[in-house]
Formats: C-alpha cells, structure tokens, sequence
C-alpha cells in the first residue's frame, strides 16, 4: 500500500488551534489583524505639507506678529481706538494683549471641538444617510463636510478682520480680531493639520517641522508688511487689505483639506471611528498630565517675548519699524530652525531633543534678556540682539516636536484626541501668559528696567515646562525601557 503524505503548513497555527485543541476550537476563526491604512504617494504627501504649510503661515504666521498691532494700538498715530490708549496715564496694555492671546488662544482650543466634528464627518456618523425625518437636517448633513469647514473658517477670519476695521473701543477688537478671528483659525488650522502626521512615518518630525515652520515663514513676510502699511494707509485699512490677501491665500488651501487615513479604514473594516476624546485611562497616565502641564507653561511663556519684541526695541531707543523688523527676523529664524529641530528630532530622538531646546530657550530669557534690562544703555541692544537669536532658534524645538512626540508616546490612533486636548491646554497658556506679562509691565518712565518682572516670569514659566519634558522623558523610558535616543 502506497504511503499518503500530508503537507505541513509553514506558519504557525492560530491561537487555540496548538495540541490538544478540540473541534470547538478549530471552529473558532482567528481575530482578523487591525487593518493597515491605504500607502501614499509622494504626491499626496507633497499636497498634504504644502496645504498645512500654508494654513499655519495664515494662522500662526499672523498670530506671531500681532505684537506689531498691539505695538500700533499703543502709539499716538493709530487711527481706530477712541480715546487714544497713548492718552491715557495708565495704557491698556495687558487688555490689548489680550486681543492678540484671545485670537492665538482659540486658534489652538477649538480643535477640542473642531477634531470630533471632523472624525464624525469621515467616518460617516453624521452621513446623510442616516435615519432622519427632517429633510433640512438631512440637506444640512450633506453640506457638512470638512471643506465646508474650512471654507467657512476662512470667511470667519476675513469677515473678522473687516469688522475690526470698524471698531472704536478695546471690546470692538476682542469680539472681532480676537474671538471671531481666532475661532476661524481654529476651524482653517486642524481639519489641515490634524491628520498630516498620519502620512508620514520615518521623516515624521522633520515634515512636521517644515508644516510648523509656515508660522515663521507667515511671521517674516507679515511682520513688515503690517508695519508697512500701518504707516501708510492705517490701521482701518491695513485690516481690509489683509481681509482680502487673507481670502485669497485661505480659500484654495481651504479646498485641499486633507481626509484622514483611517477614514476608509474606520468606515469599511472597524466598528470605531478614529478616538478624538481623551478617556479616562489615558488621562490618569503620569507622562499625559507632564505633558499637558508641559504645553501650559511653554504656551504661557513662549508668546511672551514676541509680543513684546516691537514695544522692547522702541524702549532701547530703535524705531517702530526697526522692531517691525527684529520680530520678522526672529520669525525667520524660528522657521528654519524648525525644520532642522525636526531633523536632528529624527535622528538624536525627539524627546532628547525637544529638552534640551527649551532648556536652552529657558536659559537665554535669563542670561541674555533679564542681562539686558539690566546693563547699560550702550550693551542692551546688542544683548537683546542676541537673545532674539538664541530664542528664536530654541523655541522652535517645542512646535516642530510635539506633534510627533505625540504620536511616538501614545501612539497614532490616540493622536487625535491627545493633540486636541494639548492644544485646548495651550491655548488656554496662551491666553494666561501675555496678560499678565502685561501686568507686569512696569511704569514707562522706568525704561528697560519696566520689563524685568516679565523676564522673570518668562523664565519661571519656560523653566517650569522644561522641568515637566524630563518628566515625560523618564517616566516614558521607565515603561517602555531605557533608550539613549528617544
């Protein structure tokens, strides 16, 4: 009788399926592997960072020069408030920072709404087929799309900026250039940026960082440009021209939102959409709550300096428009630097890196800056020189680096609502730190020497969020084990 041989199977067997297993177990299918996303091409990549370059050179980018509108609104020759601010014997200063800290708070805190209203969208809990007896709310549905979104984001932020062409009074500006325009930043600024790091992987930061250097690329160009024209044409007309760049540049930008790519992934295959809400496991972990402490103190603190760039330089005897310059200069240096952080983040490791830049950035407010409110009148401008240098170099480390640290610490499906949440978190920062720097501010006859409360409080608060990354640093080496580059 011939010999029957059987064929061995080369994998391993399913779980459940080993020696001894019975018929109830080989009836059992195995769990089907979590489905991959669809691969990219190097077009879409190219799309994905040239629109989110963009966006954030018309959000960030203009939040970052604000300091020449506040600088504006505080002089004699401004045109829109009345009284003049200048006339009075106790400036607002602190109120006017607040017009500028209320539009960078909420460009960053309405992703806590704006991200689950996207992943609703993509994954189809809110499609327009959905059970509905109401024929608008089912019109309304197929209009709802993240192009409308951001379309819409777009003509909130030029509408905004009209309306303040109008205003006579510090509250005109808050509800107009401060809450209208920040919450069309907000919806412009996440649907373009909240799923950019999903369509990358080993160049993650460095293209993060180069999305994140459009805030310093935007700050370059509109720095001088605002002074340019708030010396010619004012200040009324100054925002009506930029209404209309800001539409022009926005809308096609606008109309390229990237969709996320678990979207397809989400709708065919998982039962889930993509979590855009912090549970409470994730909440109680050490290195979220180092983290969002984290992004408080640096948000509070890092805006401070460039919103008083402008006013700083007038102090040491410059021009309005030599300052004009310094802030532009600064937001150049802080472009490029965010690309290379991005980089050396890739290959030294991000956690390693982003340390040791806020370090540095903590250091120089108090070597460099505090020294020059301090010395002479004949060192100050070439300390505040190179504190300006130094600064915009290091402080680009935090924004070209969290995003991907994100990612890298709790992992990409969590990357959504983990960056939403850090952002609320942020912008709520930003809407602390500049205030009360301007409260801070000491009484003009007093000089450079009115800034020095601000440095130590700058410092303190940069201070403070470095202390917090080498607490994620090491309570995330203690759980995943201790790595060099990380």
């Amino acid at each position: 009788m011939a010999m029957q041989t059987r064929p061995i199977p080369l994998t391993s067997p399913p779980a459940g399926l080993g020696v001894g297993a019975g018929p109830e177990a080989a009836s059992t299918p195995a769990p089907d592997p979590a489905p991959a996303p669809l691969p990219v091409s190097r077009k879409k990549q190219t799309v994905v960072i040239l629109s989110a370059f963009v966006a954030i050179a018309l959000t960030i980018g203009y939040n970052q020069t604000f300091g020449v509108f506040q600088e504006y609104y505080l002089s004699p020759s401004q045109d829109i408030l009345v009284p003049s601010p200048a006339s009075q014997a106790s400036p607002p200063t602190a109120l006017l920072a607040f017009v500028g800290t209320l539009c960078y708070g909420l460009t960053w805190a309405g992703g806590i709404l704006v991200n689950p209203i996207i992943s609703r969208i993509e994954h189809g809990t809110w499609a327009p087929t959905s059970p509905s007896n109401l024929r608008w709310r089912r019109r309304m549905l197929r209009l709802l799309t993240p192009k409308t979104i951001t379309v819409v984001g777009v003509l909130m932020m030029s509408a905004g900026f009209v309306l303040a062409s109008f205003a006579r009074s510090i509250w005109h500006l808050l509800l107009t250039q401060g809450f209208l325009v920040g919450l069309g930043m907000s919806l412009l600024y996440f649907p373009l940026l909240a799923p950019a790091p999903e369509y990358f992987n080993n160049h993650r930061a460095t293209a993060m960082g180069f999305i994140l250097a459009g805030g310093g690329a935007g700050g370059l160009i509109l720095s001088p440009v605002f002074r340019a024209l708030l010396s010619s044409v004012g200040g009324r007309w100054t925002l009506r021209i930029y209404a209309v760049i800001n539409l022009v540049a926005g809308l096609p930008i606008a109309w390229a939102v990237p969709k996320s790519r678990f979207a397809d992934v989400s709708i065919a295959e998982s039962p889930e959409r993509r979590q855009t809400h912090v549970s409470r496991a994730l909440a109680s972990r050490p290195t979220f709550i180092l983290s969002a402490v984290a992004a408080f103190l640096q948000a509070a603190g890092a805006q401070l300096p460039l919103s008083f760039i402008p006013s700083y330089t007038v102090v040491l005897g410059q021009t309005a428009s030599k300052g004009a310059n310094l802030l532009a200069a600064s937001n150049a240096v802080n472009a490029v630097s965010r690309v290379l952080i991005g980089y050396a983040g890739d290959c030294l490791g991000r956690q390693n890196t982003l340390v040791l830049t806020l370090l540095l950035a903590a250091s120089s407010v108090f070597a460099l800056w505090l020294t020059s409110v301090m010395a002479a009148s004949t060192t100050s401008v070439s300390l505040w020189l190179a504190f300006i240098v130094v600064y915009s170099i290091s402080a680009g480390g935090y924004y070209a680096l969290f995003p991907a640290l994100i990612a890298e610490v709790f992992g990409i499906r969590q990357y959504a609502a983990v960056n939403a949440f850090i952002l609320l978190v942020r912008g709520l920062g930003t809407m602390f730190g500049s205030p009360v720097g301007g409260q801070l501010l000491g009484r003009p006859d007093e000089g450079a020497g009115a800034y020095a409360s601000i440095v130590y409080w700058d410092g303190a608060l940069l201070m403070g969020a470095t202390v917090c990354c080498v607490g994620v640093r090491w309570v995330d080496g203690k759980d995943r084990g201790r790595r060099w580059i990380a």
